[in-house]
């Protein structure tokens, strides 16, 4: 028997039920923010992601060779395609605010919480370089997840790369995207091997005081108040100040930096309180890649959240949607009704419940059975009451069964 492939998830209808529940109340959640769907190809040249998105990112693709000769990959991440969309049209009201909900795939080793094909939200926001498009994108993300049941039990931290860039210069450090790929690793590996990497990079003293600085999380004034940096304090002030108008919170921490190549200031991430996952999701400020495609410099802020670590934190917290498949009405059929039946369940139907209908030819106690299976509310059984204008209805919960007109189902 052929298996599915590592790293891949199968989704029964149960399983997708809980899903489109969460997807919904996202997106109902992104829609009361003004921002509007797209959707992009599955697959891209393999350079918009070489060129954009760092090496790292690369060495993750699907990536093969086309019948064309060409280098062509599944879709590890958005921001490049987004990106080139932006470019692509000259017409588009700004700012743009966008929203969508693909499948992507990564090769990575599948764990807890990392898969090689799930879905990720995404939204971003196009033409505002003022922080006021930061702090929307932010709160965004920090509704959304209190939406979903989590508030309380997630942490948003952010930190600002022209303010780290700035303290790694001070340093006399030139590498500077080599330091912030293994700043962004640091959590993931042990602080011996950390240390020894950035040695390579910082030299020994600048490494000892970097894990200082790499420690400092809290009140932007706290933590801008040790450092000797200030060139970002006020638009770091404000952003904090912004957030608590929308009635949110999140912590300065210096060692968040993200990890692709392209973020230009701001950067965020949200981890559940016990730290126990991966990151839920994260984002930042991008504004130089759109106007690597040709267009004029269009400054940008977004965020991505895959469902895998969402998911595991929501079961988690007991917020997860019960997985189980329902509908409210099944029609169940006497024999030599089924005319009547069809009109009954689009009747039904058309007023917008959900509605399923008896296929076979089975006797009326297997059709109830089958009724229960899938947690019908309702049964409406239709037979010789017809003839009246009547059906009988079955509550499922309590048992009651009663006959009911046609025109008042």
């Amino acid at each position: 028997m052929l298996q599915r492939l590592k790293g891949f998830r199968d989704m029964y209808p149960e399983q997708m039920r809980a899903r489109r529940v969460v997807f919904d109340k996202i997106t109902s959640v992104v829609r009361s923010f003004g921002f509007h769907e797209i959707d992009a190809p599955s697959v891209e040249l393999l350079d918009l992601f070489r060129v954009k998105s760092g090496e790292e990112i690369v060495k993750q693709t699907f990536s093969f060779v086309d019948k064309g000769g060409r280098e062509i990959t599944l879709i590890p991440e958005l921001t490049p395609t987004v990106s080139r969309m932006i470019a692509a049209r000259k017409d588009l009201t700004k700012p743009a605010k966008w929203y969508s909900f693909p499948k992507m795939w990564r090769y990575e080793e599948p764990q807890s919480g990392r898969l090689r094909e799930f879905y990720q939200f995404n939204a971003d926001i196009f033409g505002v370089k003022e922080i006021y498009a930061d702090a929307e994108v932010m709160a965004l993300a920090m509704e959304i997840l209190d939406s979903l049941g989590l508030k309380g039990k997630y942490v948003m931290r952010f930190s600002d790369r022209i303010l780290m860039e700035n303290i790694l210069n001070s340093m006399g450090i030139s590498d500077i995207e080599g330091a912030f790929r293994l700043i962004d690793k640091k959590n993931k590996i042990s602080e011996e091997k950390f240390r020894e990497e950035m040695e390579k990079i910082a030299g020994k003293d600048n490494t000892e005081s970097l894990v200082g600085i790499l420690q400092m999380q809290g009140d932007v004034d706290t933590v801008l108040g040790k450092l000797e940096h200030f060139k970002r304090s006020d638009v770091l002030g404000e952003l904090r100040d912004l957030l608590l108008a929308y009635g949110k919170r999140a912590m300065l921490d210096l060692s968040v930096v993200r990890g692709l190549a392209y973020y230009t200031g701001v950067v965020f991430e949200v981890h559940e309180s016990k730290g126990e996952y991966r990151a839920v999701l994260g984002g930042g400020r991008y504004d130089h890649v759109v106007e690597l495609f040709g267009a004029q410099p269009t400054p940008a802020v977004g965020f991505g959240m895959g469902d895998a670590v969402l998911e595991l934190l929501m079961k988690r917290e007991g917020v997860w949607p019960e997985e189980r498949i329902d509908v409210d009405y099944f029609i169940a059929i006497i024999h030599g009704f089924r005319k009547e039946a069809i009109k009954i369940a689009m009747l039904l139907r058309n007023k917008g419940y959900r509605v399923d209908m008896e296929l076979t030819r089975r006797g009326i106690g297997k059709q109830l059975k089958y009724a229960n299976k899938i947690n019908a509310r309702y049964v409406v059984i239709v037979g010789e009451e017809t003839r009246q204008g009547e059906v009988v209805v079955k509550d499922m919960e309590s048992g009651e069964q009663k006959n009911v007109k046609i025109e008042d189902l």
